[in-house]
């Protein structure tokens, strides 16, 4: 089976009640067409694939590329026009190209394996004292501040935020900069992103100019003592790194929140057993995590995914979401379920952080955030619930939330 030119999309991930109830339309995909011609978010037409397994092996297979450049059919180019749709103008192009998540093969493997060492997990362990500071100063801030509060604005950026910048190399008195940054970029105004992209680039080249100067020992020295390492290399991984950090860790805080929130037996469970907050954070993350739908990737040649023929050069777009509940690889596949979690977890194939070369790198480091941030959020305000129902944001890769108000006591 494969696709044809005269094609049908059998759906529409734009479309206004897919994004408004995301789950549910991907339940109906995993149970009729797991493997399927769409429109994708982008506008143009691909694959999307929906089953755990078919995820997993489409995220790790060497041919299957995030950088069209050099396929058949359209793909680089549609995607340098996206950015230029943006409003990007062409000195900013390098720098995108340069992402972490825009290269593949040799080059993405130096980068990574030149930063690798800092988000090792008994590296990340290190830090756990100094994420606790961090989160018991919010939390006295919480504390102090009038009823409601915004989680989000209040508690998961400022902490997403502090914990990322410190670790690259972004000093102390930069991070409210990144946090302004970052939800510039998610908001998606195009007459906004170009001069925040500008803003973003600018203080980077300033702060390798002063890191070349004066090394230190942090994430972004170790890019620079790379060897062939250039400054758009070193500032297009600053970018990336703090952006990720910031924003997928933010709301999965306040996604893990809320989900907690709303089911009083695990809450429970967690406070008669507090042991048992690695394996929730992890459940959370199947459950209700921040990124629903991979990056775009592209055929690099003829392949066969479950049973279904994919050209060379063909989009294809991995629905994480989907793949996280699915009823063939998960016992509970839409609820949380922390003991399931704690006893088969490692065999679980949760495809939450990514899958195949890359797969988070910082996934040490947001589990220990999560755990450290969710259990001292939840033992300060054990009676802590929602205002009022969240309001979704149809963002293509995510549940993105406008807010999420609570009160605390």
């Amino acid at each position: 089976m494969s696709h044809s030119s005269s094609a049908t999309p059998v759906v529409d991930l734009r479309d206004p009640a897919v994004l408004g109830d995301p789950m549910r339309g991907y339940d109906r995909l995993l149970a009729e067409s797991p493997v399927c011609w769409a429109r994708l978010p982008s506008g143009e037409e691909g694959w999307v694939i929906t089953r755990n397994a078919d995820v997993r092996a489409v995220l790790a297979h060497p041919a299957v590329r995030n950088d069209p450049a050099g396929l058949p059919g359209p793909g680089a180019r549609r995607q340098e026009q996206a950015f230029l749709d943006l409003g990007t103008p062409p000195e900013h192009l390098p720098y995108l190209r340069a992402s972490m998540l825009s290269l593949d093969g040799a080059a993405h493997a130096r980068l990574r394996h030149g930063i690798r060492d800092a988000f090792t997990a008994s590296r990340v362990e290190e830090r756990r004292p100094r994420v606790q500071q961090i989160v018991d100063r919010l939390l006295d801030r919480l504390d102090a501040s009038a009823q409601p509060v915004n989680l989000l604005d209040a508690f998961a950026y400022p902490l997403a935020t502090d914990v990322v910048c410190e670790l690259v190399g972004v000093p102390e008195s930069d991070w409210p900069d990144w946090w302004r940054w970052g939800k510039v970029l998610v908001g998606e105004d195009p007459a906004r992103i170009t001069p925040t992209l500008g803003e973003m680039f600018a203080y980077c080249h300033a702060l390798v100019d002063r890191r070349r100067v004066e090394p230190a020992d942090d994430v972004l020295g170790r890019i620079l003592a790379q060897e062939g390492t250039t400054d758009v290399d070193a500032v297009a991984l600053v970018v990336f790194l703090v952006l990720a950090g910031h924003e997928t860790m933010a709301h999965m805080l306040s996604n893990g929140a809320l989900a907690l929130m709303r089911d009083h037996a695990q809450r429970n469970l967690l406070r008669a057993e507090p042991e048992l907050w690695p394996a929730a954070v992890r459940e959370l993350v199947r459950t209700d995590g921040p990124v629903q739908l991979a990056r775009l990737r592209y055929a690099a040649e003829d392949l066969e995914v479950g049973g279904v023929r994919i050209r060379a050069g063909d989009p294809i777009q991995v629905v994480l979401g989907a793949a996280n509940r699915d009823p063939e690889r998960f016992a509970n596949p839409h609820h949380i379920d922390v003991r399931w979690q704690h006893e088969h977890g490692a065999r679980e194939g949760g495809v939450g952080f990514g899958w195949g070369p890359h797969y988070c790198l910082g996934v040490a480091l947001a589990k220990l955030e999560a755990e450290v941030a969710l259990r001292g959020l939840f033992d300060r305000f054990p009676g802590m619930r929602p205002v009022d129902e969240p309001a979704w944001v149809p963002l293509p890769r995510g549940r993105h939330r406008v807010s999420l108000r609570v009160r605390l006591r």
